[in-house]
């Protein structure tokens, strides 16, 4: 006598798994993420002595899964950032920025996924009549960072992250307190902005 195999158990397995991956989170391979588009496109200066400076996201990407690492291999990930800048007075401007992974994307704290980077944005003499500046007469400055850390194996999973561009400038010049540096963005080619999530 022939006896036929049950198919119950392998189709047991076989819905087990249909579930499984139904649920599962989506972590692609080589995950790339980018955008172009400023959140805020202006940075206020403030008086230089000032405790708490008035920090604005300039970009932001997510909900961002990052993948988690397996079999001991080490997971990547790599932001960068470039942006351009006009600044519109004459005195020196100080411009900080750091890009962070946040739970919200209007979070300017978190993990640091960058070094704090600080800058001079260079005097330039006013005009022979003591004039302010016109716009036309603004000096354009070109900014970017790049970062890359290793996500080991076995860390906790991160899930709906958000990786935010944070700026902020002050000046003790009387000039350009109370003024603020215009983010250029898509308004010439060579000052074009953006910010690049990589996770492989």
């Amino acid at each position: 006598m022939i006896r036929k195999s049950d198919p119950r158990p392998l189709l047991l397995i076989l819905a087990c798994l249909a579930t499984a991956r139904l649920h599962a989170q989506p972590y692609p391979q080589n995950a790339y993420y980018r955008t172009v588009t400023e959140t805020s496109r202006e940075i206020p200066i403030g008086y230089a002595s000032t405790a708490s400076p008035q920090r604005k996201i300039v970009y932001s990407l997510g909900p961002i899964n990052v993948r988690p690492a397996r079999y001991n291999r080490l997971n990547y990930v790599d932001v960068r950032f470039q942006a351009g800048l006009t600044k519109r007075c004459a005195g020196t401007v100080r411009l900080s920025y750091y890009i962070v992974r946040a739970t919200r994307p209007d979070s300017t704290d978190g993990l640091y996924v960058s070094r704090f980077t600080v800058i001079d944005l260079p005097e330039r003499a006013s005009p022979p009549d003591n004039r302010p500046l016109r716009p036309e007469e603004g000096i354009d400055h070109s900014i970017s960072q790049s970062s890359a850390y290793a996500y080991p194996h076995n860390a906790p999973r991160v899930s709906n992250s958000y990786f935010n561009v944070v700026m902020f400038a002050d000046s003790y010049d009387r000039s350009c307190i109370g003024q603020a540096l215009r983010l250029k963005g898509d308004d010439a080619h060579e000052y074009h902005g953006e910010l690049v999530v990589k996770n492989f």
